[in-house]
């Protein structure tokens, strides 16, 4: 591959990485049509695809990762997900299989705790996707999705809550936040959510309290600390 094209297809990975969809599609799409078949490439493309709701066009390059890679697990579950979605329930249950049986050939830990926790990631990257483009409902939904594969995990509930928050949803993101806070009380992430839901609310007392925990939870928070700086600015204009 000339240096161009490693260029092209680097700069497609990093936008893609950073969440700039329309810039990744665009480095990914000229790489492929200068040559380059890579199954990230085109696993990169579907899950674009499939967070446009383009499933069809995004089966398609999952399949076409999987037949560039037979082993690319991230692409046989990315795929069984997507038939899922569009109600192709046996075609999807072939994916997952396949997927397992790639794992096991491989002498994998337990499928159930890994694959779980690989489906939600799934679903939160979709998540962070639809974020991106400036569609919170649809990033919420595939939040509630990857929490309904893997409860337990607290970036799962904070990435909802921030989902609400822009969707202007701030009374659900509050209950669900308080929800959380309820059942896992200290988490910086959680208290930070709600310490912005406050401060939108104009209540900047409560605001200070939930940021004030979060920086003695995790004193190296850099976000939390420049909050705290902006309420004190406030304060003191007032």
């Amino acid at each position: 591959m000339s240096r161009e094209l490693a260029a092209l297809v680097r700069m497609g990975k990093n936008a893609f990485g950073e969440e700039d969809c329309r810039r990744a599609e665009r480095h990914l799409r000229d790489a492929l049509a200068s040559g380059v078949q890579y199954p990230d490439i085109h696993y990169a493309l579907g899950l674009i695809e499939h967070q446009r709701g383009n499933y069809r066009t995004a089966v398609e390059r999952f399949g076409k990762a999987v037949e560039l890679n037979p082993g690319y697990t991230e692409a046989l579950l990315s795929l069984s997900i997507t038939l899922n979605d569009m109600g192709r329930y046996e075609e999807a249950r072939a994916a997952y299989d396949r997927a397992v049986e790639t794992l096991s050939r491989r002498g994998g830990p337990p499928k159930e705790n890994l694959f779980r926790g690989r489906i939600a990631n799934l679903y939160k990257e979709l998540a962070e996707l639809y974020l991106a483009l400036g569609r919170p409902d649809d990033a919420a939904s595939e939040f509630r999705r990857a929490l309904s594969v893997a409860p337990e995990y607290p970036d799962l509930r904070v990435g909802l809550v921030g989902a609400l928050r822009e969707a202007g949803k701030t009374e659900e993101a509050m209950a669900e936040v308080d929800a959380f806070l309820a059942s896992a009380p200290g988490v910086p992430g959680a208290l930070i959510q709600k310490g912005i839901l406050h401060y939108l609310a104009g209540e900047k007392p409560q605001a200070r309290r939930a940021w004030e925990e979060a920086l003695y939870r995790d004193p190296r928070n850099k976000i939390v600390q420049v909050y705290l700086n902006t309420l004190d600015r406030e304060t003191d204009g007032e």
